[in-house]
């Protein structure tokens, strides 16, 4: 079959295919290439095809600490970005907790609120939102079974397993993803929106 799916999945190394009892195929995507030189922000490869019941294991490919997402996103209202405004109330003084390392991001409206930008929890852990707007919280190196209709699935950021993590908090070396539905899905990267993989799932 010649086409851009079938012509991707010759980027995947022979190894990358793990059969398993059912029948079905676990694939490796590698989220980034690079190293402390020059990095690449693609998902390798960024076409896949696949079919129902297989999953998508994606994994860091940078040396140095370059954090990347894998997430699909639909039907939001307003799309989960990295930071998001919230009102507080004017007479609230912000501490830092520690001393000199900046400062939050804040503005004052037209109407004299005070709006602060925070990091978003949704878009820095692995995350589901279902159709039916439930929330769920994956933990770390999750494993997901993907219906197809949810709003918003996210890995959370992406690390490579062999950098060691000095940070305030762990982020997964890996996100799988189990296809339950045919179809066309598209996913892109919450820090790097350029960044866009698709997967097609065909029946079985």
């Amino acid at each position: 079959m010649a086409n851009s799916f079938s012509n991707s999945l010759a980027e995947i190394p022979m190894n990358s295919t793990i059969a398993s009892s059912n029948n079905s195929e676990n694939f490796f995507i590698k989220v980034g290439q690079g190293n402390s030189t020059v990095t690449y922000n693609q998902y390798y490869p960024s076409n896949i095809e696949i079919v129902k019941g297989d999953s998508i294991t994606w994994y860091s490919g940078m040396d140095v600490p370059l954090a990347h997402t894998v997430t699909f996103l639909q039907g939001l209202d307003n799309m989960e970005k990295i930071g998001i405004p919230f009102y507080i109330r004017n007479t609230t003084n912000l501490l830092q907790s520690i001393e000199n390392t900046g400062e939050p991001l804040k503005e004052i409206t037209a109407n004299g609120t005070q709006i602060v930008m925070v990091l978003n929890s949704r878009a820095l852990n692995p995350t589901v939102i279902t159709n039916d707007s439930k929330v769920l919280d994956l933990g770390l190196d999750a494993t997901y079974n993907f219906k197809g209709n949810e709003k918003f699935v996210n890995s959370g950021p992406l690390l490579s397993i062999d950098e060691k993590q000095n940070f305030d908090y762990s982020f997964s070396n890996s996100f799988t993803l189990v296809f339950d539905k045919p179809g066309l899905y598209e996913y892109s990267c919450l820090f790097h929106p350029w960044m866009i993989g698709k997967v097609l799932v065909k029946p079985k």
